[in-house]
C-alpha cells in the first residue's frame, strides 16, 4: 500500500497522523509524500509541514505536528525535530551479529520503553526531548538479555538528535542451556547487597566486597546461570536499588566497568570468574573460582581441595584418618591440649600448639582420655590454638575439664553418613596420607590407604554384604 493509504493529513489541526497498517516508512518516504502533496496548485494556501536538513535529520514546522507519539512508531532512518510542541524524536539502529530472535530492550530513565518492535535488529525514533525539556539528559541504553544467549548492551547519549548507530553482539552461550522454568527453581541461590569484608584464606587477609552471593550449595555452573537468569530481560525485582533487568555492576554510585556478557560474573573451562565486588559462599563441593573485590584486586582462593568418600548408605559410620607415615598408623598425637582454659562447659578447645593451615576450617577433633577411650567434638572453626565448637552439637561446651598433656588429634572426616556421599574441604599444602574406613553392621568393614593430594581425594566405600553377621 502507499503511504497516503496509511497516513492522513488534517489541514485544520494541522496533524498528520497514522491511520492504518503496520507499515513502517522511512522518514526520507514521509518526507517526499508531503512534499509532493504540498506542491499541488491546491496546496500552495497551506504552510510546508516538513523541512529536510541532511537526509536522514527533518523538522517539522509552521505548526505542523504529529498527532501522537504512537505515530512514531511507524517511522524509521531519520531524526524529527517537532519545532511545534519542542520534542526532538533520534532515531537509533542496532547493528552487529546477534542471536536469531534476540529481544532487545531499551532504558530510558530508569524504566523500559514498552516495545513496539519485534524481535531481531531495530530502527526505531525514540523521544528524547518533551516540551523543550531533555529525558534524562537523552541518554538510553539498549539491551539483549535472552537467557541461552551472552548478554549485551550499550548506553548512547541522543542529545544531538540525528541517525545513531548502537552495536550490539550476542552469541548462545553453551553453559547456560537449561531450561528457564529449572533454573527459576533455584531459589536457594541468595544475592544480598552492602559493603562487606570477606577473608578468601589465600593470604591476603579481609578484602571489601559489594554482594554476597550465597550460593545454596549449588555448584558454579548452577550458579553462573541462576545470576543470569536474576538479571535476564523482564526480570521482576530489584537489583542493588536497580529494576534488575538493568542491573550492571555492584557499585551503582561509581559504577565498575560492567562485564555486559554476565553481569554477576563468567563461567568459562569450568570456572566461574567473578565481577568486580561480588562474593561467593556456601558453594558445592569441587568447585573453582576466582573473585574481585571491591577495590579490583583479583582474589584466587587458596588450592582448596575435598576429601570425599561414596557408594555410602545412611547410617555408615565413615573416618578419614591422617596417618604418621604412608602405610603407618592413624597420627593420634599431632596436638596436646593446653595446661588451662579447657573446663568443663568451656565453648572451645585450646592446645598448646599452632593449629596447620591444613586442617579443615570445620569437622571434627578427638580428645585421648588416656584410658583407651576418647571425647569426639565437632568444631565450626579455628584459629591460632583454639577449636571452637559446633554450639548446635555442643550446646553445653565441653563435656568434663581436661588437664594439659591429653593428646588431640583431627580426622578429615568422622561422622554417621546421612547421604550417599560425605565431604569435608582443607587447604591444601602438601600430600597427606590417610586412611579411611567404613563401617556398619551388616557389611565386611571396608578400610583402604589414600592421598589426600593437591587434587583432594575421593574413594567409593564397597559395601560387601557381611553373609556371617547375626
Amino acid at each position: 500500500m502507499a503511504i497516503a493509504d496509511d497516513w492522513t493529513i488534517n489541514y485544520g489541526t494541522q496533524e498528520i497522523s497514522h491511520t492504518s497498517g503496520s507499515t513502517v516508512y522511512t522518514c526520507n518516504e514521509m518526507y517526499s509524500w508531503l512534499m509532493d502533496t504540498f506542491d499541488e496548485l491546491g496546496q500552495l494556501d497551506d504552510d510546508v509541514p516538513m523541512s529536510a536538513q541532511t537526509p536522514t535529520a527533518y523538522s517539522l514546522i509552521n505548526g505542523w505536528a504529529f498527532s501522537s507519539d504512537s505515530d512514531y512508531e511507524y517511522l524509521s532512518g531519520g531524526a524529527i525535530n517537532d519545532t511545534t510542541n519542542d520534542d526532538l524524536w533520534a532515531n537509533i539502529y542496532t547493528l552487529g551479529t546477534i542471536v536469531a530472535g534476540s529481544q532487545i530492550y531499551i532504558e530510558q530513565d530508569g524504566a523500559e520503553i514498552t516495545p513496539w518492535w519485534s524481535t531481531d535488529h531495530i530502527d526505531v525514533l525514540i523521544k528524547v526531548k518533551a516540551s523543550g525539556v531533555e529525558i534524562d539528559s537523552s541518554v538510553i541504553t539498549v539491551y539483549i538479555r535472552d537467557l541461552g544467549s551472552a548478554f549485551d548492551f550499550f548506553e548512547i547519549d541522543l542529545t544531538a538528535g540525528g541517525r545513531n548507530a548502537v552495536p550490539l553482539a550476542t552469541a548462545t552461550d553453551a553453559n547456560n542451556q537449561t531450561a528457564e522454568g529449572t533454573i527459576a527453581t533455584w531459589t536457594d541461590v541468595t544475592i544480598t547487597f552492602g559493603s562487606i569484608s570477606r577473608d578468601l584464606n589465600n593470604g591476603n587477609g579481609p578484602q571489601p566486597y559489594d554482594v554476597e552471593i550465597d550460593c545454596g550449595g549449588r555448584t558454579m555452573a548452577q550458579v553462573y546461570e541462576r545470576l543470569k537468569w536474576a538479571c535476564r530481560h523482564n526480570a521482576s525485582g530489584s537489583l542493588n536499588g536497580n529494576p534488575a533487568e538493568f542491573y550492571q555492576s555492584a557499585d551503582e554510585v561509581t559504577p565498575y566497568t560492567p562485564i555486559k556478557v554476565a553481569p554477576f560474573g563468567t563461567f568459562a573451562g569450568g570456572t566461574f570468574f567473578g565481577a568486580r565486588g561480588v562474593w561467593l559462599t556456601n558453594y558445592a563441593a569441587n568447585q573453582t573460582f576466582q573473585l574481585t573485590d571491591a577495590d579490583g584486586d583479583t582474589q584466587n582462593p587458596p588450592n582448596l581441595v575435598y576429601v570425599e568418600v561414596t557408594s555410602l548408605v545412611s547410617g555408615d559410620s565413615v573416618m578419614v584418618a591422617v596417618l604418621d607415615a604412608p602405610a603407618g598408623d592413624i597420627e593420634k598425637d599431632t596436638y596436646t591440649g593446653a595446661a588451662s582454659g579447657n573446663g568443663s562447659g568451656d565453648p572451645d578447645f585450646v592446645v598448646q600448639e599452632s593449629i596447620a593451615g591444613d586442617t579443615p576450617s570445620a569437622g571434627w577433633f578427638r580428645v585421648d582420655n588416656g584410658d583407651g577411650t576418647e571425647d569426639r567434638y565437632s568444631y565450626s572453626s579455628w584459629t591460632g590454638s583454639t577449636f571452637t565448637l559446633n554450639a548446635t552439637e555442643h550446646p553445653g561446651g565441653l563435656g568434663r575439664t581436661y588437664n594439659s598433656a591429653e593428646d588431640v588429634w583431627v580426622p578429615l572426616l568422622d561422622l554417621v553418613a546421612d547421604s550417599t556421599a560425605e565431604s569435608n574441604s582443607l587447604i591444601y599444602s602438601t600430600d597427606i596420607p590417610v586412611r579411611i574406613r567404613v563401617r556398619k553392621k551388616g557389611i565386611i568393614p571396608f578400610e583402604i590407604d589414600g592421598t589426600v593430594s593437591s587434587t583432594g581425594l575421593s574413594q567409593a566405600a564397597i559395601r560387601t554384604v557381611d553373609n556371617i553377621v547375626t
